[in-house]
């Protein structure tokens, strides 16, 4: 099964590099991505999935499966949204043809094996909306696995990824004149202040690693008014998630304080998903390492990625999100460098790697019943 599941992905190789290529010459940002889910769906239609468009009412997700009774439930993933302004610098182009690919070549084995594989599109990684909404829409329930290979500098199976929050917070105040009657106002402009000041006394006493980082949206038009309006944005990182809720409601309270000292009112909100951190399992990290070796594969060094939507969902079932070499001479992620060599023979080379790695992962769930259930019960 092993060789059928290798020569399946060896005889789709042009044809999923042709795709490939496609997704690179028209990248589309998060949400927009119509083309490119519009190609992927068909590409696998073509290869006999079902495939169920405008998933849970979301325009450019999709899911596409094959079934042959019940058995596991694997799902690779497929993200396909580029970079505003510099394309598919975050190698979503790899990733989604990875998926495509390790999903066609895995379902080889469903005519003797009982289960199910499906590829399942999840649109804006880089705005973190994909994937917390496919959650809570049930997408991935039932499944018992969710896999995906991310582009990158250097390999790494268990890179550290930690869980981001956006906060817009807004101070009101009052407008006064302030050279007649500065006392008559409310500074808003006082309370960013504020907030920015107190956030900084806060980092001395957080945990390495976490990281509050952000800009002042708005804070007064002319110098001769008092602002009445003042507009901070926010984004919170932090390892552990317990942690990062609690280092989200201390920068709640430096808000809180600045607005108290200064009697503005206060208003805050998320702007943006909170990607939680990554919790990679076990089992299913030792199966892909293995099998990488096998290839030649190896590790170079720990890498902290940043953050990702695949960490709301490694909270919730088995997942694996491993970073894979990908340019040959160390191009960064979202770099100019990067994109141009991502698509060259050794970064096309390393997809068809990567489908093989990750059907053949798949495989052993399907193949070892206890290693199955051991991965479930982690």
């Amino acid at each position: 099964m092993k060789e059928r599941i290798i020569q399946v992905a060896d005889s789709k190789k042009e044809k999923i590099l042709g795709l490939c290529q496609s997704l690179y010459d028209e990248p589309e940002i998060a949400l927009q991505e119509y083309k490119s889910a519009k190609k992927i769906s068909e590409f696998l239609r073509e290869e006999g999935f079902d495939v169920e468009e405008n998933l849970a009412g979301m325009a450019t997700a999709f899911k596409a499966t094959k079934k042959n009774g019940d058995g596991p439930k694997i799902a690779f993933i497929a993200e396909y949204d580029a970079l505003p302004g510099n394309g598919h610098a975050c190698g979503h182009h790899l990733i989604a043809s990875m998926g495509v690919g390790a999903g066609i070549a895995l379902s080889s084995i469903l005519d003797t094996y009982k289960g199910e594989v499906s590829i399942i599109g999840t649109p804006a990684e880089e705005t973190g909306d994909g994937k917390p909404y496919l959650i809570e829409h049930g997408v991935f329930d039932g499944y018992d696995a969710a896999m995906m290979i991310h582009p990158n500098s250097k390999t790494c199976v268990t890179p550290e990824i930690i869980a981001i929050g956006g906060l817009d917070f807004i101070f009101t105040g009052k407008a006064s004149h302030a050279g007649a009657k500065p006392y008559n106002g409310i500074n808003a402009l006082d309370a960013v202040v504020l907030l920015y000041n107190n956030i900084n006394a806060l980092r001395q006493q957080l945990v390495d690693g976490t990281r509050i980082h952000g800009i002042i949206l708005e804070a007064g038009t002319a110098a001769n008014v008092i602002p009445d309006m003042g507009k901070v944005r926010l984004e919170i990182r932090a390892k552990e998630q317990n942690y990062f809720d609690e280092v989200v409601e201390k920068v709640k309270n430096c808000a809180r304080g600045a607005a108290i000292a200064t009697g503005c009112e206060l208003e805050f909100y998320h702007f943006e998903p909170t990607c939680q951190g990554l919790n990679e399992n076990k089992v299913l990290v030792d199966i892909f390492t293995k099998i990488m070796e096998e290839f030649g594969i190896y590790e170079d060094e720990q890498v902290m990625l940043g953050s990702t939507d695949m960490g709301n969902l490694s909270q919730i079932m088995p997942c694996i999100h491993p970073l894979m070499k990908f340019s040959e001479n160390g191009e960064e992620l979202h770099t100019k460098e990067f994109l141009e060599a991502s698509i060259n023979s050794y970064a096309k080379d390393r997809v068809i790697d990567g489908i093989k790695i990750l059907a053949l992962t798949g495989f052993n769930l399907f193949e070892n019943p206890e290693l199955l259930k051991k991965m479930k019960e982690e």
